[in-house]
Parts: C-alpha cells; structure tokens; sequence
C-alpha cells in the first residue's frame, strides 16, 4: 500500500478510496491491511478526524440499506443514484468510484460544513441524515414538532414528511435527546401513526410521548428515560432478552444481544444535562471520560496502563471545555496529563 498518500487525505479522498470503503464495510480479509486501517487514527493523527468522520458516514449509509419495507429500499436507492447522475456531470472527478450509499453522503459533504444534511430534492417523501462533527450540538425539529438535540459526532435518518397512517422512525448513531410530542392519549388504541420508532443498533423504542436519552457508540447502546414512559424491543434472535417497559429514571445498556444492565437513576433529569453543560459526568471512571473526549472532542488518549482507566471520580462533573475537565482529572486523581499535540493526549500514573 501507498501509506504515504494517506498523510494529506481529505473527507472526500477517504469516501472516494476503494480500500478504505472494504475495510469499513468489514470485507477486507487480509490481516496486515485490516490492522493498518485499526491503527490508521493514531498512525496519522493529523487527519484522524477526515477518518473518523468517513468512518461514521460510511456506516450510517450502510445501515439504511436495512428496510423492513423493500419498496421504500428501492425507491431510497433511486432518489440518491438520481442525485448522484446529476452531481457527477458537475464534478465527475470526486464521484468516480464511489458505491451509492457512500457517494450520496459525499455530494452533500462536500457541499455543507458544521453540521451536515444531506438530502435530495428530486422526489419527496425523501430520507434526511443530520450529523454532527467534533464538539458540536445540534436541535432538529421533527416533522410532528418532536424535538432532538444531537450531540457530537452523531448522526439521525428519517423520512422528510411523516403522515397518519405510518410509524414515525428515526434511525440514531451516536448520543441524542428526544422530546417526542404526544399523539395519543388512548394507550389502549394507539393507531400506526401516533407510534414513534427510534431505531439503534440491533434495538427499537417505542413512545407515545416522553423524553428520553439515547447513546450508540462502539457497539454499546445506552437509553435512559426521563418522562413519560417507553418500550424497549431487541433484535430478535435466540439470545434476544424481553422487550423492557421502563419508566422515568430507568437506566439500561445494551450490547450484542445482551442486556447488560438496568438501573435506576435518581435524579432523572441529569440524564439531559449535557444538553445544557458541554462536558457533564456523575461517578465517572477515567475511562469514561477518555471515551467521551474520543468520541465527542476526535482526542487521541494514550494511557500509561489500562488499570488508571478505572479510577473513578465521585460526584458530579460540569465543565465548559477540555481543558477546564483536564484540570479536574488531575487535580482529583493521581495522574499527569501531557499533551504532545493539539489532538494527543497522553495520561499516566503520577507515582
């Protein structure tokens, strides 16, 4: 492999390279390559987060290629490969190679910045992806005046126009809030339209009219509900665990078909605070907020050993930024915090 090219890639280069897009895709079988692409974010941090974000987009597209509908598939493929016909005449050499999922995604990146939408007007009903990129927020109101404020790094899909007859559903990557409007006060004739579907990684809420956290992020699904009242499905399958009821304050996380747990939390509303607080924790461990500060911020975090990561923080955390929560966590724990570039953090014991 050419690894040098990689050093200067772009957004758009990363969704245009057909190696990168088979890795992504998890159809590179060839272990060197495989591991190149792991260790690519820390390899070249300086254009780690051109990587991160086609990595995130790239999946999302993939994941809307699952319609439970085969006519709205089809029709979904048809309005992007649409769109894309008519950008190609436009830039022909940005959209060369790209697969249809990944090259809608690419028209409308290159042509917005922030926060991404993309969209076609060619025909309507038509599927929306709003994003986020590094530590930004967004509030998108819904087609039925439903609120979502979509933290960093987070993506939701849904159809441009809802009507009365079909489900509300939104499909989630990432961390969001929900302030769904309620539709129906009969809970014991709820119609097809006043049901509100949100979708993510192998499980599916169901709301009448509530608010409620939402959090996707390697594989681990976290919902946390502070009004109203929702139904939790799981992707079915012998290990499947029973759809949960829960009511303001439950807590569960979800992963692999598992549940992994459930719990109550006190203060229901502190599950909303990072709406209000950029960098907000309760009893966090280390780990945690590495997580957040990857995920969230596109940080690099070395650790000196994987043990510090389970120091945990007492009480609650509210900052305004990175460097405020830095001088928490060394001020609290015993660690020294170096910082080799604007992008790398490097944490280790302070013995």
């Amino acid at each position: 492999m050419n690894n040098e090219k990689y050093t200067t890639y772009t957004l758009e280069n990363f969704l245009d390279d057909d190696a990168f897009i088979k890795w992504v895709s998890g159809k590179e079988q060839d272990v060197l390559i495989a591991q190149f692409w792991s260790e690519f974010p820390v390899q070249y941090p300086s254009v780690a987060d051109n990587f991160n974000f086609a990595v995130s987009v790239i999946r999302t597209y993939r994941s809307q290629e699952i319609w439970e509908n085969k006519d709205n598939k089809a029709h979904l493929l048809d309005r992007i490969t649409a769109t894309i016909a008519a950008e190609e005449s436009r830039r022909p050499g940005i959209f060369r190679r790209m697969n249809v999922w990944v090259r809608a995604a690419a028209i409308a990146l290159v042509a917005t910045a922030g926060g991404y939408l993309i969209y076609s007007k060619l025909n309507r009903p038509h599927m929306e992806m709003i994003a986020t990129g590094y530590g930004e927020k967004r509030t998108i109101t819904l087609p039925d005046h439903s609120v979502v404020t979509l933290n960093a790094t987070s993506s939701i899909s849904f159809l441009e126009k809802w009507d009365t007859v079909a489900p509300r559903e939104i499909w989630i990557d990432g961390e969001a809030f929900f302030d769904v409007k309620h539709l129906n006060r009969d809970t014991t004739n709820v119609r097809p339209g006043q049901r509100f579907l949100v979708h993510s990684n192998g499980l599916t809420i169901e709301v009448l009219g509530t608010s409620f956290n939402v959090r996707s992020r390697h594989g681990k699904t976290k919902v946390g509900l502070v009004t109203g009242k929702i139904q939790v499905g799981f992707k079915e399958g012998p290990t499947a665990p029973k759809a949960v009821v829960m009511l303001p304050g439950d807590y569960i996380e979800y992963a692999d078909n598992h549940l992994l747990l459930t719990k109550k939390i006190n203060k229901p509303e502190s599950i909303r605070r990072w709406i209000q607080v950029p960098l907000t924790f309760t009893d966090a461990t280390l780990g945690e907020i590495i997580e957040t500060l990857q995920d969230n911020y596109g940080y690099t975090v070395k650790v000196s050993e994987q043990s510090i990561k389970k120091l945990k923080i007492e009480g609650d955390i509210n900052v305004a930024n990175v460097e405020e929560l830095l001088t928490v966590i060394t001020t609290t724990l015993n660690v020294k915090i170096e910082q080799p570039s604007e992008k790398e953090l490097v944490i280790a014991s302070g013995k």
